[in-house]
């Protein structure tokens, strides 16, 4: 098979998707032709934007059909052999140097503590579900701090690599099929809400698997971030044809309280943005056939970008580049 046939065979079918999932308005284009510099899905992309003044809701149309969407993650970072996303020698001696010092500059080490076991480190350990756990990594630090874990995943060879490579139980599948016998203490989602198609339902069925005063935590790019007004259409956390919607605060609350969800608490958060500043690119000149290289240039745009977001983030909390959810269900 040749290259034109092999990229024709992968080309994702797709469905229209005009109006605000959230409100219902109609949406007007944000970005046009964006393509995927990270993993190589084939294919433009564009971004819609809702007219609602009181919205802000990001999403992609058209979008990736429910069925054909699993094409995107063949070489998804969340696969063992995946070597899309690559760094040079220096890049990797660079990066541990600086994003070391930028941690430490900041003050930045006991936030990401907590960003890292997704805020529930001071919380009394019990049973914890991932949805979307990817290849588990998340769920090995959870278990470290002794609670009782399982996943959730779609991707079978994520799922695959989590149950046999880390021992750690995985329901593969759509989390709306789960059924379990004893609801869970803690359900997190991290960067999961923006890839589905119906992230209502999805909510809605973390709303249902959770125990009297269990615990929903979510992180997803923040579509009202500094990254995403420096970067614009090149912004890491816009990720086509994988992110399907780009919430802010105000629409990731909307959604939440839509599913039944009280007690919330929303705030944006900066830890992260080193990766995203070094992966929001200005060009795809770094990017051949979906192989991406980070360079020492990327890896000192992600440095200083880390920097002036913490500035920034002082001034406007919510310029941050992640939103945080915490919401209780009673």
């Amino acid at each position: 098979m040749n290259i034109k046939d092999s990229i024709r065979q992968n080309l994702i079918a797709t469905e229209a998707n005009p109006d605000c999932y959230l409100c219902g308005k109609s949406g007007e284009i944000l970005y046009r032709n964006r393509t995927d510099y990270l993993f190589g899905t084939p294919g433009e992309w564009s971004f819609k934007v809702c007219r609602g003044n009181d919205c802000g809701l990001v999403w992609l149309d058209p979008r990736p059909m429910v069925s054909e969407i699993g094409k995107a993650y063949q070489h998804y970072y969340t696969h063992k052999k995946s070597g899309h996303v690559r760094q040079t020698p220096m890049a990797t001696i660079m990066r541990a140097i600086l994003h070391s010092m930028s941690i430490h500059l900041l003050g930045l080490r006991k936030e990401r503590k907590h960003y890292k076991c997704m805020y529930l480190d001071q919380i009394s350990p019990g049973r914890l579900l991932e949805v979307g756990c990817g290849n588990g990594k998340r769920l090995a630090r959870m278990q470290a701090l002794g609670w009782d874990v399982m996943g959730q995943e779609v991707d079978p060879v994520a799922a695959s690599y989590v149950s046999e490579e880390r021992g750690i139980p995985v329901h593969l599948g759509m989390l709306q099929t789960l059924d379990v016998t004893e609801r869970y203490d803690a359900v997190i989602l991290s960067h999961v809400i923006e890839h589905v198609h119906d992230p209502l339902s999805l909510l809605e069925s973390c709303y249902r698997l959770l125990k009297e005063d269990g615990l929903l935590v979510i992180l997803t790019p923040n579509i009202a971030s500094h990254g995403h007004r420096k970067f614009g259409a090149v912004w890491r956390g816009l990720e086509p044809p994988r992110h399907l919607y780009l919430f802010n605060r105000k629409t990731l609350l909307r959604l939440a309280q839509k599913a039944g969800f009280n007690s919330l608490r929303s705030w944006t958060t900066s830890v992260g943005a080193f990766g995203m500043g070094q992966a929001s690119v200005s060009s795809v000149s770094g990017a051949k056939e979906g192989r991406y290289l980070i360079t020492t240039r990327d890896v000192w745009r992600g440095f200083w970008f880390q920097l002036v977001t913490r500035i920034i983030l002082l001034f406007n909390k919510d310029s941050g580049e992640e939103c945080v959810l915490m919401a209780t269900r009673k």
